[in-house]
């Protein structure tokens, strides 16, 4: 990693000396202010790859200078004003932003199963090479099938045929089903919030252990919402009931929607701080819900600590709230259980638009 370190501190000092700044909350993120000290421009980068947006005198002041520093590759804009990056589709439909992962998706190749089987070996790698090509679409686009691809990766080490059946079936599913995200243009900056919707299973994985997910959205005026970020993992520690199983997940996805927040308010407005940006968290669990309203302890110790962290949280405004959803309304319910209907994910995807279920104070 010697030469990305030269190369990004490279990047850096260029950027710097036209007076960008990097970000506090993400290194890789990079923002330009004019005159007015608003954000005109914002610049990230993917090992050597830039993906940029920004004003024409941020391209003229910043941009052109990177253009003239380094050798720049091939810089891929569309007439429509459509471009790949990193294996990402990118579009501009009226006021959306679309992205999807089609000719990546289409492109992968089944795994091979034969009766005259290749060595184990030879077999394990290139398991782990699909496995790591379905991870990268599902965290970047394909939250419907997060959860298998975690599954399918956490089962590397004892594969077997099974396991290889399992990948060629993601890779079909991937395949069968065009999953478009859109960024809206969310309306009104004062009627933005992020919404946090967190889940998990109870001892669903095959070794006992728990899965957790979270789906956090972006929403704006009228419920329009942008998908922001997902994650399916396994719960950290052994959780003895649904509530610590549920808690932990919550906390996980606190975690991520309040990194969020950081990122966002400090490109809005230039200052890092999460209690700008309205934080609503949605569970289906009502345990948790009445655990957390209550000031009455739950019974396993080491889980009061989570509660009241949550809690704490609140009080600082770093959360507005914490509110209970009915599982057909909670959209991180495919992100944790094998065979968990994925219909009211796409479709929220689809219409880019959340039900008054999830948004109702």
């Amino acid at each position: 990693m010697c030469w990305y370190n030269s190369w990004y501190n490279r990047v850096k000092e260029v950027l710097e000396q036209c007076k960008v700044s990097v970000s506090k909350v993400d290194p890789a993120v990079f923002f330009w202010k004019n005159n007015k000290g608003s954000v005109e421009g914002v610049l990230t980068c993917h090992v050597d790859d830039f993906l940029w947006g920004g004003s024409k005198e941020f391209e003229e002041k910043v941009i052109n200078s990177i253009r003239s520093t380094f050798c720049v590759g091939k810089e891929e804009l569309e007439e429509n004003g459509s471009f790949p990056y990193v294996g990402i589709e990118l579009s501009k439909h009226e006021n959306d932003l679309h992205l999807r992962q089609n000719t990546y998706q289409n492109s992968l190749k089944f795994i091979p199963i034969e009766k005259s089987r290749m060595g184990v070996k030879e077999e394990r790698e290139l398991l782990q090479s699909k496995i790591e090509q379905i991870l990268w679409i599902a965290r970047q686009s394909r939250p419907d099938v997060i959860f298998d691809a975690s599954n399918l990766a956490s089962s590397l080490k004892k594969a077997n045929v099974q396991t290889l059946n399992e990948a060629n079936k993601i890779i079909k599913n991937l395949k069968s089903e065009t999953v478009t995200l859109k960024f809206k243009k969310l309306g009104n900056d004062n009627a933005i919030r992020l919404v946090v919707f967190s889940d998990s299973s109870l001892g669903n994985l095959s070794d006992g252990g728990t899965q957790g997910g979270h789906f956090i959205v972006l929403v704006g005026e009228n419920g329009l919402f942008s998908p922001i970020t997902w994650q399916s993992k396994r719960i950290r520690r052994v959780a003895r009931s649904t509530l610590a199983a549920e808690t932990l997940a919550m906390a996980d996805a606190i975690d991520s929607g309040i990194f969020i927040a950081s990122l966002y308010t400090e490109l809005m407005y230039g200052k890092a701080d999460p209690t700008q940006l309205p934080i609503t968290c949605l569970t289906d669990c009502h345990s948790l819900w009445d655990a957390i309203k209550s000031t009455k302890q739950v019974s396993e110790k080491r889980l009061r600590l989570e509660i009241s962290s949550i809690r704490e949280l609140i009080q600082m405004h770093q959360i507005v709230s914490v509110k209970w959803i009915e599982t057909k309304h909670q959209l991180a319910d495919c992100l944790t259980k094998k065979g968990a209907s994925c219909h009211n994910l796409l479709r929220a995807l689809q219409d880019g638009v959340l039900g008054n279920r999830c948004l109702d104070e």
